[in-house]
């Protein structure tokens, strides 16, 4: 229990992550814990380490997998998030009431002797709580008091919903011709039948869960925020050739350390906002209905499409291949927003 002293120490930061099934939540996982140990100590003088290896011990698999791979030449795919298993914890409350917990990702974040405001390491460091459910966790009857999975959305500093374009027809459609991803091709009869679950369902149902949890009226706007992730942007980019996936980093005028360009970054979110409003308005509007705080970012946790094998059809992506971009910034950037004195914004003007 030494590993969790941090708990007890340090003040806590929830998030939750969810999407629908297969809307590559685990890639998007293992691609921005990457980059944020990579970013935060380089260019915002935070230090980012495991507050409990054990319990990140799934993502350090997604990573080693993906970014520390020995054979980088042959493709890999990480596995979905699953409903049990390891990612759980089952807690004995006496006979015939065993319950599941969800297992979160714990992360220390701290200043360096380089930050600003590493004078107040004790006021301004965080336990970093990720909560990664499985999109089958939104389905009607998922949760109950034996495995009360998605509770913990209720405590989240902010909601992150992963939206995938590959899995919309309307995208599909806008990609025709615009978009060698195999993931974007629109399916024939003969390639058989998918079955895709409607994203704007899965948000909703997590819309209601929070209301319930929370205790809030079905007319009453929740006061946290909520990011849309929209992933695989690599797919669908060339709907939006002008918006740039350079990392959005601008010195912060202290030092070496970086700060986040703020304006760029609410101009590419409208700019995400008005391509959903147009191809698929229920999640917008679903959106719309839960806060008043909302930012799109678009990410792509690969950098590159997947290639499948001719026998099983199983996707795959070779290690050596992976250019993640932008999967750090929803983190980013609400760590920036709604956890002050760690990372700083400029022109953060709408």
């Amino acid at each position: 229990m030494s590993e969790l002293r941090s708990l007890y120490q340090i003040p806590p930061l929830f998030y939750s992550i969810l999407g629908a099934p297969a809307s590559g939540k685990s890639y998007y996982l293992a691609s921005m814990t990457w980059k944020m140990r990579e970013i935060l100590p380089t260019y915002f003088a935070i230090a980012m380490t495991d507050t409990d290896p054990l319990a990140n011990a799934r993502l350090h698999d997604y990573e080693r997998l993906q970014f520390l791979n020995p054979d980088p030449d042959r493709p890999v795919a990480i596995s979905k998030t699953e409903v049990s298993g390891d990612s759980y914890d089952r807690v004995n409350f006496g006979p015939g009431n065993i319950v599941n917990f969800p297992r979160p990702f714990l992360f220390n974040l701290q200043p360096t002797g380089r930050h600003p405001n590493h004078t107040r390491k004790i006021s301004v460091s965080k336990v970093m709580c990720l909560y990664d459910n499985a999109g089958e966790s939104f389905l009607p009857g998922a949760d109950t008091s034996s495995s009360p999975v998605t509770r913990h959305l209720a405590l989240a500093r902010c909601l992150f919903f992963l939206f995938d374009p590959t899995q919309e027809i309307r995208f599909r459609r806008a990609c025709d011709g615009r978009s060698d991803d195999p993931q974007m091709q629109l399916k024939s009869s003969k390639q058989g039948r998918e079955t895709i679950t409607r994203q704007d369902t899965i948000l909703l149902e997590a819309i209601q869960r929070v209301r319930r949890y929370a205790g809030l009226r079905e007319d009453q706007f929740h006061e946290r925020p909520l990011v849309i992730v929209v992933t695989k942007w690599d797919s669908w980019r060339n709907l939006l050739p002008d918006v740039s996936n350079e990392p959005p980093y601008v010195p912060s005028g202290v030092g070496e350390i970086m700060a986040l360009d703020g304006d760029r970054i609410l101009k590419t979110s409208r700019r995400v906002e008005d391509l959903l409003r147009s191809l698929t308005p229920e999640i917008v509007a679903a959106a719309e209905g839960f806060t008043k705080t909302i930012l799109f970012v678009p990410v792509s946790a690969t950098g590159t499409a997947p290639t499948f094998d001719q026998e099983t059809g199983a996707p795959g992506i070779a290690p050596k291949d992976l250019r993640p971009y932008w999967v750090e910034v929803p983190m980013l950037y609400s760590i920036s927003q709604w956890c002050g004195g760690l990372i700083g914004t400029r022109n953060p003007t709408r």
